[in-house]
């Protein structure tokens, strides 16, 4: 779309504003056409429609953020395949896959171990025969040799390629290695640790960045968990179980080396929430009465109630603040000390190293020593007092930030 319309924010948040808008659509016609009941189709299209995560991921464009509404379609596409039985669906959903490669590094592990369990599950129970598994292999290769060629040239031929009229580039530097918990020393404890802090991640909702996810919310609610685990265990149980239900527990295992071997936060997290929200429902579904279903739905518009009040009202203000953010007013102060200018100087892998750019410097505390003829840009709860002792005055202060020259 960017290349056929340009760079823009229009352009670039259509995607995530359509797939989102499409999605449940999507996936309420493949409810209809298997046949579900009133209460399990209003239930897990509750669970999935009013999360926190799934609306706060469509809320600000990043490619990562493509990957729910994808996964939701293929969530879709997979109820379709085993309603039918259609080979186009089968093949429509390895598609659907192997573009969710494309929105994020991160959820490749997860696809690697659901795209080979959903092959292994659809074999064992005759969904599919070698002429489909195959056609699927090959929309698989025919759609991933891109990436195959970006890993190559980044970590063996350092050579950027030109191939078919795409460019394979050549990555200055990559934090991918740095988001993995295991090497450089560590081994198993830091597997086990991390799955600890996945854990407070999910129950706690917050890792640091409000885009992400608000504290006490996340991208699935401490209420939501339990329901996920609750729903889980009676879908494991369920004798027999259906073709549909084995393989979103396939989809929701499939999180389990993410968890393990990639650091946490709630956009690492995104390939959980489809599964876990749709257990979720499930179990709210699978209640005996009535009167628990209904109790139920009112729990998810509550929980989402709280979570759009907090958005609009306290996180909103802290949003507008700076408060994890970069408002458009320290935007300008940076181009004003010439920042853009002078940073192009700086080497190609800089941009990934936080603690400075070229030759500037972030830092949580003002530094004790300051170099001649420096510039501050400083939040204005900081203190001045180490500036001004060094010299420095005052130049413009903004209603967030405090421009300061020597």
């Amino acid at each position: 779309m960017v290349k056929v319309w340009g760079l823009s924010i229009t352009v670039y948040r259509f995607p995530m504003v359509l797939l989102g808008v499409l999605s449940p659509l999507y996936l309420t016609a493949a409810m209809l056409k298997a046949r579900w009941s009133n209460w399990r189709l209003v239930l897990v299209l509750a669970a999935l429609a009013l999360s926190p995560g799934m609306i706060n991921t469509s809320r600000w464009a990043v490619e990562s953020n493509l990957f729910p509404s994808l996964l939701t379609m293929v969530m879709a596409t997979l109820l379709w395949w085993v309603t039918t039985k259609r080979a186009r669906y089968f093949y429509l959903t390895n598609l659907l896959l192997v573009l969710g490669a494309y929105t994020y590094a991160n959820n490749w592990l997860f696809l690697a171990t659901f795209i080979l369990g959903f092959w292994l599950i659809a074999w064992r129970r005759h969904l599919i025969g070698v002429r489909q598994l195959g056609v699927g292999c090959l929309i698989d290769l025919a759609l991933a040799w891109p990436l195959a060629l970006f890993l190559w040239v980044n970590y063996v031929s350092h050579h950027q390629l030109h191939v078919l009229g795409l460019t394979i580039t050549r990555l200055a530097a990559s934090r991918g290695a740095s988001q993995f918990v295991v090497g450089h020393g560590h081994g198993l404890g830091a597997v086990i640790k991390n799955l600890g802090q996945t854990v407070v991640v999910l129950f706690s909702g917050y890792d640091g960045y409000l885009k992400n996810g608000l504290p006490g919310f996340g991208i699935l609610t401490p209420v939501m968990l339990v329901l996920v685990v609750v729903g889980a265990l009676l879908v494991f149980k369920q004798k027999p179980r259906t073709d549909f239900d084995a393989l979103m527990l396939m989809m929701l295992g499939a999180n389990l080396p993410t968890g393990l071997l990639i650091s946490p936060n709630n956009t690492h997290l995104n390939a959980l929430t489809v599964p876990a929200l749709y257990f979720a429902g499930m179990a709210l579904a699978k209640l005996l009465r009535v009167n628990w279903r209904v109790a139920g739905l009112a729990v998810i518009v509550v929980l989402f109630g709280a979570w759009g009040a907090t958005y609009l009202g306290p996180a909103h203000t802290a949003l507008a603040a700076g408060k994890n953010e970069t408002p458009l007013e320290l935007q300008t102060l940076l181009t004003r000390a010439t920042f853009k200018q002078e940073a192009v100087k700086s080497g190609g892998g800089e941009f990934i190293h936080y603690y400075r750019y070229g030759r500037y410097h972030f830092s949580a505390q003002l530094p004790k020593s300051l170099p001649a003829h420096a510039v501050l840009i400083v939040r204005r709860s900081a203190s001045l007092q180490s500036a001004k002792q060094a010299g420095y005055h005052l130049v413009k202060a903004g209603r967030y930030y405090q421009y300061l020259e020597g």
